[in-house]
Protein backbone atom coordinates (compact mmCIF):
# COMPACT_ATOMS: atom_id res chain seq x y z
CA UNK A 1 0.00 0.00 0.00
CA UNK A 2 1.27 3.54 -1.08
CA UNK A 3 2.29 5.36 2.19
CA UNK A 4 -0.03 8.36 1.27
CA UNK A 5 -2.26 5.79 1.97
CA UNK A 6 -1.90 5.56 5.13
CA UNK A 7 -3.78 8.27 6.38
CA UNK A 8 -7.08 7.08 4.77
CA UNK A 9 -6.29 3.50 6.29
CA UNK A 10 -5.92 4.77 9.76
CA UNK A 11 -9.40 6.60 9.47
CA UNK A 12 -10.81 3.29 8.35
CA UNK A 13 -8.99 1.45 11.50
CA UNK A 14 -10.71 3.98 13.71
CA UNK A 15 -14.88 3.49 11.71
CA UNK A 16 -14.22 -0.03 12.57
CA UNK A 17 -13.37 0.71 16.63
CA UNK A 18 -16.02 3.30 16.69
CA UNK A 19 -18.39 0.71 15.59
CA UNK A 20 -17.53 -1.91 17.32
CA UNK A 21 -17.95 0.50 20.34
CA UNK A 22 -21.50 1.92 19.47
CA UNK A 23 -22.40 -1.69 18.40
CA UNK A 24 -21.21 -3.31 21.63
CA UNK A 25 -22.72 -0.32 23.62
CA UNK A 26 -26.12 -0.67 22.03
CA UNK A 27 -26.05 -4.79 21.84
CA UNK A 28 -29.15 -5.00 24.01
CA UNK A 29 -31.56 -3.87 20.98
CA UNK A 30 -30.63 -4.35 18.39
CA UNK A 31 -33.91 -4.68 15.88
CA UNK A 32 -34.97 -1.34 17.55
CA UNK A 33 -31.90 0.23 17.04
CA UNK A 34 -32.05 -0.61 13.08
CA UNK A 35 -35.46 0.35 13.47
CA UNK A 36 -35.00 3.96 15.08
CA UNK A 37 -31.97 4.50 12.11
CA UNK A 38 -34.33 3.75 9.07
CA UNK A 39 -36.84 5.62 11.00
CA UNK A 40 -35.02 9.02 11.66
CA UNK A 41 -35.60 11.69 10.62
CA UNK A 42 -38.96 11.30 9.57
CA UNK A 43 -40.48 9.71 13.10
CA UNK A 44 -39.16 12.99 14.96
CA UNK A 45 -40.42 15.14 12.34
CA UNK A 46 -43.94 13.47 12.22
CA UNK A 47 -43.74 14.06 16.29
CA UNK A 48 -43.07 17.50 16.44
CA UNK A 49 -45.55 18.52 13.34
CA UNK A 50 -48.32 16.23 15.58
CA UNK A 51 -47.23 18.58 18.97
CA UNK A 52 -47.18 21.64 17.09
CA UNK A 53 -50.88 20.44 15.29
CA UNK A 54 -52.53 19.60 19.02
CA UNK A 55 -51.27 23.51 20.11
CA UNK A 56 -54.36 25.19 19.04
CA UNK A 57 -55.67 26.64 15.52
CA UNK A 58 -52.77 28.54 15.08
CA UNK A 59 -50.70 25.45 15.90
CA UNK A 60 -52.64 22.88 13.58
CA UNK A 61 -51.97 25.48 10.34
CA UNK A 62 -48.57 26.31 10.77
CA UNK A 63 -47.99 22.37 10.95
CA UNK A 64 -49.69 21.82 7.73
CA UNK A 65 -47.74 24.79 6.15
CA UNK A 66 -44.69 23.10 7.50
CA UNK A 67 -45.76 19.81 6.36
CA UNK A 68 -46.36 20.62 2.88
CA UNK A 69 -43.04 22.62 2.77
CA UNK A 70 -41.17 19.77 3.77
CA UNK A 71 -42.73 17.62 1.01
CA UNK A 72 -43.00 20.05 -1.48
CA UNK A 73 -39.30 20.72 -1.14
CA UNK A 74 -37.46 17.89 -3.76
CA UNK A 75 -39.93 18.93 -6.46
CA UNK A 76 -39.09 22.51 -6.15
CA UNK A 77 -35.08 21.75 -6.40
CA UNK A 78 -36.34 20.71 -10.12
CA UNK A 79 -37.00 24.44 -10.58
CA UNK A 80 -32.82 25.03 -8.98
CA UNK A 81 -31.38 22.03 -11.38
CA UNK A 82 -33.43 23.31 -14.29
CA UNK A 83 -31.47 26.83 -14.20
CA UNK A 84 -27.95 25.28 -13.28
CA UNK A 85 -27.88 22.25 -15.63
CA UNK A 86 -31.30 21.54 -16.93
CA UNK A 87 -33.56 18.59 -15.78
CA UNK A 88 -32.48 14.68 -16.72
CA UNK A 89 -34.52 12.21 -16.59
CA UNK A 90 -33.73 10.59 -13.28
CA UNK A 91 -34.29 13.97 -12.29
CA UNK A 92 -38.40 12.60 -12.02
CA UNK A 93 -36.98 10.45 -8.90
CA UNK A 94 -37.42 13.75 -7.23
CA UNK A 95 -40.92 14.34 -8.16
CA UNK A 96 -41.60 10.95 -6.96
CA UNK A 97 -39.93 11.44 -4.04
CA UNK A 98 -41.87 14.52 -3.16
CA UNK A 99 -45.54 11.97 -3.81
CA UNK A 100 -43.80 9.77 -1.65
CA UNK A 101 -43.06 12.03 1.45
CA UNK A 102 -46.54 13.15 1.52
CA UNK A 103 -47.45 9.57 2.68
CA UNK A 104 -44.44 8.96 4.51
CA UNK A 105 -45.05 12.20 6.81
CA UNK A 106 -48.86 11.80 6.75
CA UNK A 107 -48.45 8.14 8.33
CA UNK A 108 -45.84 9.56 10.65
CA UNK A 109 -47.70 11.87 12.18
CA UNK A 110 -50.88 9.92 12.32
CA UNK A 111 -49.27 6.65 13.04
CA UNK A 112 -52.61 5.14 13.99
CA UNK A 113 -54.06 5.36 10.61
CA UNK A 114 -51.12 3.25 9.05
CA UNK A 115 -53.20 0.66 6.55
CA UNK A 116 -51.55 -2.48 7.93
CA UNK A 117 -52.83 -5.51 9.81
CA UNK A 118 -53.05 -5.13 13.56
CA UNK A 119 -50.71 -7.06 15.47
CA UNK A 120 -48.44 -8.26 12.53
CA UNK A 121 -45.65 -5.22 13.45
CA UNK A 122 -45.37 -2.69 16.10
CA UNK A 123 -45.22 0.63 15.21
CA UNK A 124 -41.85 1.35 15.40
CA UNK A 125 -41.30 -1.04 12.35
CA UNK A 126 -43.69 0.36 10.35
CA UNK A 127 -42.16 3.34 10.83
CA UNK A 128 -39.18 1.74 9.47
CA UNK A 129 -40.21 0.65 6.93
CA UNK A 130 -41.62 3.60 5.45
CA UNK A 131 -38.17 5.76 5.78
CA UNK A 132 -36.89 2.84 4.25
CA UNK A 133 -38.53 3.51 1.27
CA UNK A 134 -37.22 7.24 1.50
CA UNK A 135 -33.43 5.99 1.78
CA UNK A 136 -34.24 3.30 -1.28
CA UNK A 137 -35.56 6.18 -3.03
CA UNK A 138 -32.79 8.46 -2.63
CA UNK A 139 -30.13 5.94 -2.89
CA UNK A 140 -31.69 5.29 -6.34
CA UNK A 141 -31.55 8.38 -7.64
CA UNK A 142 -27.80 9.18 -5.95
CA UNK A 143 -26.41 5.74 -8.06
CA UNK A 144 -28.75 7.04 -11.56
CA UNK A 145 -26.69 10.23 -11.17
CA UNK A 146 -23.51 8.92 -10.16
CA UNK A 147 -23.47 6.98 -13.23
CA UNK A 148 -24.30 10.24 -15.66
CA UNK A 149 -21.37 11.71 -14.40
CA UNK A 150 -18.97 8.75 -14.96
CA UNK A 151 -20.36 8.48 -18.61
CA UNK A 152 -20.43 12.02 -19.38
CA UNK A 153 -17.16 12.59 -17.74
CA UNK A 154 -13.81 13.11 -19.14
CA UNK A 155 -11.21 10.91 -18.63
CA UNK A 156 -9.51 12.84 -15.39
CA UNK A 157 -12.81 13.84 -14.22
CA UNK A 158 -13.45 10.10 -14.54
CA UNK A 159 -10.40 9.11 -12.42
CA UNK A 160 -11.45 11.40 -9.48
CA UNK A 161 -14.82 10.28 -9.48
CA UNK A 162 -13.41 6.52 -9.24
CA UNK A 163 -11.31 7.48 -6.34
CA UNK A 164 -14.04 9.44 -4.50
CA UNK A 165 -16.34 6.18 -5.59
CA UNK A 166 -13.35 3.59 -4.01
CA UNK A 167 -12.92 5.35 -0.73
CA UNK A 168 -16.86 5.52 0.14
CA UNK A 169 -17.05 1.50 -0.97
CA UNK A 170 -14.04 1.33 1.37
CA UNK A 171 -15.88 2.67 3.81
CA UNK A 172 -19.13 1.07 3.41
CA UNK A 173 -16.81 -2.68 3.86
CA UNK A 174 -15.47 -1.40 6.88
CA UNK A 175 -18.71 -0.63 8.58
CA UNK A 176 -20.24 -4.13 6.49
CA UNK A 177 -17.04 -6.41 8.61
CA UNK A 178 -17.14 -4.33 11.97
CA UNK A 179 -20.81 -2.76 12.28
CA UNK A 180 -23.31 -5.48 10.50
CA UNK A 181 -21.64 -8.66 10.78
CA UNK A 182 -20.33 -7.63 14.63
CA UNK A 183 -23.85 -6.81 15.68
CA UNK A 184 -25.01 -10.33 14.36
CA UNK A 185 -22.81 -12.02 16.28
CA UNK A 186 -23.92 -10.27 19.45
CA UNK A 187 -27.11 -11.20 18.61
CA UNK A 188 -25.77 -14.49 18.32
CA UNK A 189 -23.86 -14.30 21.33
CA UNK A 190 -27.12 -13.60 23.37
CA UNK A 191 -29.19 -15.75 21.59
CA UNK A 192 -27.13 -18.69 23.09
CA UNK A 193 -26.84 -16.87 26.76
CA UNK A 194 -30.81 -16.87 26.83
CA UNK A 195 -31.24 -19.73 25.63
CA UNK A 196 -28.64 -21.72 28.00
CA UNK A 197 -29.29 -20.23 31.40
CA UNK A 198 -28.19 -22.65 34.08
CA UNK A 199 -25.36 -24.26 31.17
CA UNK A 200 -22.90 -21.49 30.69
CA UNK A 201 -20.11 -23.87 31.71
CA UNK A 202 -20.32 -26.28 28.52
CA UNK A 203 -20.81 -22.95 26.18
CA UNK A 204 -16.93 -22.18 26.00
CA UNK A 205 -16.63 -23.86 22.47
CA UNK A 206 -19.94 -22.57 21.46
CA UNK A 207 -18.45 -18.95 22.14
CA UNK A 208 -15.51 -20.37 20.26
CA UNK A 209 -17.16 -20.62 16.81
CA UNK A 210 -19.31 -17.77 17.35
CA UNK A 211 -16.24 -16.04 16.96
CA UNK A 212 -14.68 -17.96 14.46
CA UNK A 213 -18.19 -17.20 12.41
CA UNK A 214 -17.88 -13.47 12.87
CA UNK A 215 -14.74 -13.79 11.56
CA UNK A 216 -14.95 -15.58 8.83
CA UNK A 217 -18.07 -12.81 7.97
CA UNK A 218 -15.87 -10.28 8.59
CA UNK A 219 -12.76 -11.24 6.54
CA UNK A 220 -14.42 -11.13 2.49
CA UNK A 221 -14.80 -7.73 3.59
CA UNK A 222 -11.86 -6.79 5.07
CA UNK A 223 -10.42 -8.14 2.46
CA UNK A 224 -12.43 -6.32 0.40
CA UNK A 225 -11.06 -2.86 1.75
CA UNK A 226 -7.89 -4.00 1.35
CA UNK A 227 -7.90 -4.45 -2.56
CA UNK A 228 -9.65 -1.13 -2.38
CA UNK A 229 -6.62 0.35 -1.11
CA UNK A 230 -4.61 -0.83 -3.43
CA UNK A 231 -7.21 -0.27 -6.49
CA UNK A 232 -6.73 3.48 -4.97
CA UNK A 233 -2.82 3.11 -5.77
CA UNK A 234 -3.37 1.87 -9.35
CA UNK A 235 -5.94 4.77 -9.92
CA UNK A 236 -3.28 7.41 -8.83
CA UNK A 237 -1.29 5.95 -10.99
CA UNK A 238 -3.06 5.74 -13.66
CA UNK A 239 -3.75 9.72 -13.15
CA UNK A 240 0.03 10.36 -13.98
CA UNK A 241 0.50 8.24 -16.74
CA UNK A 242 -1.64 5.07 -17.62
CA UNK A 243 1.13 3.23 -19.76
CA UNK A 244 3.83 3.81 -16.73
CA UNK A 245 5.92 0.61 -15.27
CA UNK A 246 4.30 1.57 -12.43
CA UNK A 247 1.01 1.52 -13.27
CA UNK A 248 1.93 -2.47 -14.69
CA UNK A 249 3.49 -3.01 -11.08
CA UNK A 250 0.40 -1.73 -8.59
CA UNK A 251 -2.14 -3.54 -11.62
CA UNK A 252 0.56 -7.05 -11.00
CA UNK A 253 0.30 -6.29 -6.86
CA UNK A 254 -3.82 -5.86 -7.41
CA UNK A 255 -4.53 -8.79 -9.25
CA UNK A 256 -2.71 -10.79 -6.95
CA UNK A 257 -4.37 -9.57 -4.17
CA UNK A 258 -7.70 -10.18 -6.03
CA UNK A 259 -6.52 -14.19 -5.86
CA UNK A 260 -5.39 -14.06 -2.65
CA UNK A 261 -8.61 -12.66 -1.57
CA UNK A 262 -10.89 -14.81 -3.29
CA UNK A 263 -8.79 -18.21 -2.45
CA UNK A 264 -9.11 -16.89 1.22
CA UNK A 265 -12.43 -16.19 1.37
CA UNK A 266 -13.64 -19.82 0.01
CA UNK A 267 -10.66 -21.73 2.35
CA UNK A 268 -12.11 -19.93 5.46
CA UNK A 269 -15.61 -20.68 4.78
CA UNK A 270 -14.60 -24.26 4.15
CA UNK A 271 -12.88 -23.97 7.34
CA UNK A 272 -15.58 -23.00 9.45
CA UNK A 273 -18.00 -25.93 7.88
CA UNK A 274 -15.48 -28.29 8.59
CA UNK A 275 -14.74 -27.43 12.29
CA UNK A 276 -18.15 -27.38 12.81
CA UNK A 277 -18.63 -30.96 11.78
CA UNK A 278 -15.76 -31.85 13.71
CA UNK A 279 -16.71 -30.18 17.13
CA UNK A 280 -20.21 -30.68 16.43
CA UNK A 281 -21.11 -32.69 19.87
CA UNK A 282 -19.91 -29.66 22.00
CA UNK A 283 -21.78 -27.31 20.19
CA UNK A 284 -24.74 -25.67 21.64
CA UNK A 285 -25.25 -23.08 18.41
CA UNK A 286 -25.04 -24.10 14.47
CA UNK A 287 -24.76 -22.60 11.62
CA UNK A 288 -26.44 -24.93 8.80
CA UNK A 289 -26.30 -22.47 6.48
CA UNK A 290 -23.67 -22.64 3.98
CA UNK A 291 -21.95 -19.19 3.93
CA UNK A 292 -20.79 -17.61 0.51
CA UNK A 293 -19.82 -13.97 0.31
CA UNK A 294 -21.57 -13.40 -3.03
CA UNK A 295 -20.99 -9.37 -3.30
CA UNK A 296 -17.68 -9.83 -2.09
CA UNK A 297 -16.73 -12.55 -4.16
CA UNK A 298 -18.47 -10.98 -7.50
CA UNK A 299 -16.91 -7.08 -6.34
CA UNK A 300 -13.03 -8.70 -6.62
CA UNK A 301 -13.63 -10.44 -9.71
CA UNK A 302 -15.03 -7.37 -11.30
CA UNK A 303 -11.61 -6.00 -10.00
CA UNK A 304 -9.45 -8.73 -10.99
CA UNK A 305 -11.43 -7.95 -14.75
CA UNK A 306 -10.66 -4.09 -14.85
CA UNK A 307 -6.89 -5.28 -13.58
CA UNK A 308 -6.35 -7.66 -16.41
CA UNK A 309 -8.00 -5.38 -19.02
CA UNK A 310 -5.51 -2.40 -17.96
CA UNK A 311 -2.67 -5.42 -18.65
CA UNK A 312 -4.14 -5.97 -21.79
CA UNK A 313 -4.90 -2.21 -22.86
CA UNK A 314 -1.14 -2.00 -22.14
CA UNK A 315 0.40 -4.78 -24.01
CA UNK A 316 -1.24 -3.39 -26.89
CA UNK A 317 0.16 0.04 -26.47
CA UNK A 318 3.72 -1.42 -26.40
CA UNK A 319 3.08 -3.78 -29.47
CA UNK A 320 2.02 -0.69 -31.43
CA UNK A 321 5.03 1.43 -30.86
CA UNK A 322 7.02 -1.76 -31.61
CA UNK A 323 5.09 -1.76 -35.00
CA UNK A 324 5.70 2.24 -35.69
Amino acid sequence: MNTKRYPFAGLLALEALVLMVVVWLGRGDHQGGAFEVLAFPFAQIGRGLRALSLAGVAGNVLAVLLYAALCLLPAASLLRLRKRRGLCREDGLLALLSILLFAVLYYMVNPGLIPAPQGLLDGDAYKSLFGGAVYALLLSYGVLRLLRRFGEADRGRFQRYLIRLLEVLAVVFVYLAFGACFSEFLAALADLQAGNRGNEGALTASYGFLVLRWLAAALPYVLDALVTLSALDLVEAMEVDRYAPAVTAAAEKLSRLCVGSLAATVLVTVGLNLLQLLFLGALYTLHVTVYLPVFSIAFVLGVLLLVQFIGENRQLKEDNDLFI
